[in-house]
């Protein structure tokens, strides 16, 4: 309305006494039907800003929480762990340190977790280039299937992440309801990319005839060779 009536004003202006009622109704008239034309667009291009800023700021957050954290980040990975065997205990037999006798202080647990940690690091480093990083993450969703991880793991992780974050942020203060909303929203859209990965690779890995597994087998080994 307000620019509507700055228009018509400005245009009144220039007319002089050419300005007549008639003008008045054609011209508010054709504002309106612009007006009408344009709203659509313009509220979509508003919430698109919306997201985008939204986007922006829980980038930010997570960025920045993330850096107090790498910190001390083979301790934070250890209490990670350490949390998803207290949910979960059965997870503990996806892994090759099931075994240890005392797990917390296994050197197989501490060089995993420290690999999973700087993992999530390069995550949160990613988020200022998301479409590099999905094709990551979809690797990684993939990656996992064959070592036994189904979809119902994700919440057990996810759990796991914010109770560790909470642990290393919360003494700081820095642990607050907006950041943990951030972290919240950032693991979600992991798993939405890592879990149809994960479970299209699971469906690959049981087709598979013995042949396909060696053969499997030996990419992956390569994979690493390579690196």
């Amino acid at each position: 309305p307000l620019f509507g009536k700055s228009l018509l004003w400005t245009v009144q202006q220039a007319m002089g006494d050419k300005w007549t009622t008639e003008l008045h109704s054609a011209w508010g008239k054709t504002y309106l039907s612009v007006q009408y034309a344009m709203e659509p667009a313009m509220k979509a291009s508003y919430k698109e800003l919306d997201i985008a800023e939204e986007a922006q700021k829980v980038k930010q957050l997570v960025q920045e929480s993330w850096a107090l954290v790498e910190k001390d980040l083979d301790a934070h990975g250890i209490k990670f762990f350490m949390r998803i065997f207290t949910i979960a205990p059965g997870a503990l037999q996806l892994f090759s340190f099931k075994d240890a006798k005392d797990l917390e202080k296994s050197p197989e647990l501490a060089a995993h977790a420290g690999t999973v940690m700087r993992t999530v690091g390069q995550a949160v480093a990613g988020l200022s280039d998301v479409q590099t990083l999905i094709p990551v993450l979809q690797s990684l969703g993939g990656a996992h299937a064959k070592y036994g991880v189904q979809p119902e793991h994700f919440p057990i992780v996810g759990e796991a992440l914010l109770w560790t974050l909470e642990q290393g942020l919360g003494p700081a203060g820095v642990w607050t309801s907006e950041v943990k909303d951030a972290w919240t929203k950032t693991w979600d859209t992991v798993v939405s990319v890592m879990e149809p990965a994960l479970i299209e690779s699971a469906r690959e890995i049981s087709a598979m005839t013995p042949a396909d597994h060696m053969k499997r087998l030996v990419q992956d080994s390569w994979a690493l060779v390579e690196k």
